[in-house]
């Protein structure tokens, strides 16, 4: 049971949730950058959390099916049809043998998320099927590749409820947790980094996100690199933030103000450059809160 690439694209890659346990071995945690997108894939489906998807960026990849199966695609709206008709979304649909699904025109959000039932059966890598080409781990999809997945046993028709249903078009507001460097930055230039519209810029990619704005104050210009995590907020020497993102390396030397609560960072992951965004703090309980109850509805477990 398996896909066949018909057409590559400009950045379509295998991502499951990560690669959570090897940052002590300089390993970068991979992964999807949408979380909300890829749990909502693998829900409406009844897989298991962790299945792999394809993220399809930007769009441009066609897949042939290989045999009959269930399929659902959420994610940025990049234009996905079966068989050159619109198709929906957000939605369990099924397919047959040499059916031909396509992304071709973007309309909204950067990322796609193609999930099959059972998951799509790919070599596991540092306990990950996460492809990583920072770090030369797995490759992204070319012409001719065959992806094989596990097949179905049972019909899968669920659909998301609409409120639940993002509009990447909208400016937005990522809650953040302070760091232990929180303090090092005078009361004067928080309130400039929370009083503030940040742009996101065109260097922005699984890696980071650089943003624009009037830059803030650093009382330390040079610091030891230490270890650094997803979602940290770096401000670089120019006093402009840059947030870490799924392949960012494992260390840095930049002080960080605050780190991005992990459930606002899917929105990030479909922003275009130029959207604006905003700052402001989330209190630790509801942060565990919120992430609590998402872990537990997507049965979300390691």
């Amino acid at each position: 049971m398996s896909f066949k690439v018909i057409k590559s694209s400009f950045l379509s890659t295998v991502q499951d949730y990560g690669r959570l346990n090897h940052g002590e071995h300089g390993m970068s945690q991979s992964g999807v950058m949408d979380e909300h997108a890829y749990c909502w894939a693998n829900h409406l489906l009844n897989n298991y959390f962790n299945d792999a998807v394809i993220e399809i960026t930007f769009g441009g990849l066609v897949l042939e099916a290989q045999t009959d199966t269930f399929i659902v695609v959420t994610g940025a709206n990049l234009g996905f049809k079966i068989n050159n008709e619109a198709a929906q979304m957000w939605h369990g649909l099924q397919i047959y043998k040499g059916d031909v699904l396509s992304w071709g025109s973007h309309k909204s959000g950067v990322r796609a998320y193609l999930a099959v039932k059972g998951g799509f059966d790919t070599s596991i890598l540092f306990d990950s099927r996460s492809v990583n080409l920072r770090e030369h781990i797995g490759a992204k999809l070319a012409e001719g590749d065959t992806l094989f997945c596990k097949g179905f046993d049972e019909a899968t028709y669920r659909f998301i409820p609409p409120k639940y249903i993002p509009n990447y078009n909208k400016d937005i507001v990522l809650r953040i947790l302070p760091t232990y460097q929180f303090n090092e930055f005078s009361i004067n230039q928080r309130d400039l980094f929370f009083n503030q519209d940040y742009t996101i810029t065109n260097a922005n990619d699984r890696t980071g996100c650089r943003l624009s704005g009037a830059p803030i104050t650093i009382k330390k210009e040079r610091m030891i690199s230490e270890g650094i995590s997803y979602g940290c907020v770096e401000i670089a020497t120019d006093g402009l933030p840059i947030i870490l993102l799924k392949d960012a390396p494992t260390i840095g030397g930049y002080p960080k103000i605050g780190t991005v609560f992990s459930l606002d960072l899917a929105k990030l992951a479909q922003r275009q450059p130029n959207t604006k965004l905003r700052f402001e703090l989330i209190d630790m309980y509801q942060a565990q809160k919120q992430r609590k109850k998402f872990n537990q509805f997507f049965e979300i477990s390691f």
